[in-house]
């Protein structure tokens, strides 16, 4: 039982909120820019390319400054500046349709780190794979929504951009939900050195999750598959979906089934990252009889690296360098996606194939690098 579970859902649900709204826009932003505006595909990898690559960098920031100036102040500012991303509902060609992207996802990464770390200041060690894992389900519940109701109103003819100007009234409500939790208040002026207690697992998780950033790569890549196999945009917007479900769904069942958290991040994340990408290599031509299976065990990967990994960091982090952990764990994953978009942006343009291929090889990757902690006393 949590003791603080009125803080844990404040924050958990102020993410819900946030994922309401903005990840219509995720979802929307392959189509208004590939199939709307006409960019070429290496031009889109370029373009998710810079929203993680200065992502990054935001995401170092956001957990430096939260640690420093107070991990609330800095949560609710990058939670309001999430706004830009609804207005690309005003863009007229994918050069405004980025701008606006780019900063709204920006400040998104930069108010992360902060976030995550309010979540492990309000809980003890023992309690924080649950306090996560919900964390993560609401978080991507929220997004499942927003999936759904961008379907409906796709398959309904609604004008795309017409949709994502309303996007922005969950970011407001998420924002006032973050107002309302009592962690976070005050800023620290001590620096990291000797807060990190074990430097090996630290710098292995950090790399790990790098390489299954460039694993991970934006989903818009299997939107663009299933839209182009299926022909209809609302099928693809669809498989989004299928991989929000199941990775809200684990993200609760990890957390409350107490696992083991090494051994659940190398199998259950990267592996089966693994095994998804694989199969999106060789399977996307069955259509949808595989396109949303495989779309649903990269949401269990998905899920399971968002529980355990930030879990880990916690655990082996002292409290007052939390958001700066978590800040190195974010610029960690925006490093691997900014790089792997761009690769996969080149290697999608010769063959899909090719591009999963590569997601493939590095989540692997990912999953020996924590497989060798696992053989070592200090990550049982």
């Amino acid at each position: 039982m949590l003791k603080n579970r009125s803080e844990v859902l404040k924050i958990s649900f102020s993410a819900f909120f946030a994922d309401l709204g903005y990840q219509a826009v995720v979802a929307s932003f392959p189509i208004i820019f590939v199939l709307i505006f006409k960019a070429p595909i290496p031009i889109y990898g370029l373009a998710e390319a810079l929203n993680y690559g200065i992502g990054t960098v935001m995401a170092y920031i956001g957990g430096l400054a939260g640690d420093r100036f107070g991990r609330k102040r800095i949560a609710i500012i990058g939670n309001v500046l999430i706004l830009f991303v609804s207005l690309i509902g005003l863009s007229r060609d994918y050069i405004q349709a980025l701008i606006f992207f780019m900063i709204g996802w920006w400040f998104r990464n930069f108010r992360s780190p902060p976030r995550r770390a309010m979540m492990a200041e309000v809980t003890s060690p023992e309690e924080r794979s649950e306090a996560f894992g919900i964390l993560h389900s609401l978080d991507i519940a929220g997004a499942l929504l927003a999936i759904i109701y961008l379907t409906v109103l796709l398959y309904l003819h609604v004008s795309i951009l017409t949709v994502l100007l309303f996007t922005s009234i969950p970011l407001l409500v998420s924002t006032a939900f973050l107002t309302k939790v009592n962690a976070g208040k005050k800023g620290e002026k001590k620096k990291i050195e000797n807060k990190i207690e074990q430097k090996r697992v630290f710098w292995s998780v950090i790399l790990s999750t790098m390489f299954f950033g460039f694993s991970q790569y934006s989903f818009g890549f299997p939107i663009l598959t299933t839209t182009e196999i299926t022909g209809k945009d609302y099928l693809g917007v669809l498989a989004y979906g299928v991989f929000l479900g199941a990775s809200s769904l684990f993200g609760y069942l990890f957390g409350r089934m107490k696992l083991k958290e090494f051994e659940s991040l190398a199998f259950l994340g990267y592996l089966v990252g693994a095994i998804g990408s694989l199969g999106f290599a060789y399977l996307s031509g069955f259509g949808l009889f595989s396109l949303y299976p495989l779309s649903f065990l990269m949401g269990i990967s998905v899920a399971s690296t968002e529980t355990f990994e930030p879990t880990i960091m916690s655990k082996i982090t002292k409290e007052e360098a939390y958001g700066t952990s978590m800040g190195y764990l974010s610029a960690g994953r925006s490093i691997g996606i900014f790089l792997g978009n761009v690769i996969m942006g080149l290697l999608y343009q010769i063959s899909y194939t090719y591009a999963y291929l590569f997601a493939t090889i590095t989540s692997l990757i990912s999953f020996g690098l924590i497989l060798s902690l696992i053989m070592k006393p200090s990550a049982s």
